[in-house]
């Protein structure tokens, strides 16, 4: 098996060392990768910055540092109302 690992890792470095491949994936990169990523972000961030805030919410309301298990048990009954709803 140490052969054949050693043969695909060298044809992997030259595939990678070839200009034309390098090329390729960087148009790969900027017509499909990158677009599709801006939109996942684009859907993501506002789910993130929801959360974040429901997070802050509830830190102000229970110090996680000083009574985490009162902190965790808002957290879960937040979660039960939300799943509820």
């Amino acid at each position: 098996m140490l052969p054949l690992r050693r043969l695909l890792w060298i044809a992997a470095k030259r595939v990678a060392a070839d200009e034309r491949v390098q090329a390729k994936a960087s148009q790969v990169i900027e017509a499909e990768i990158k677009p599709r990523a801006r939109a996942a972000w684009g859907r993501t961030k506002p789910k993130l910055e929801r959360a974040r805030s429901e997070l802050r919410d509830m830190a102000a309301e229970t110090d996680p540092r000083r009574d985490p298990g009162a902190f965790v048990a808002n957290v879960a009954k937040r979660l039960r109302r939300r799943r509820r709803s």
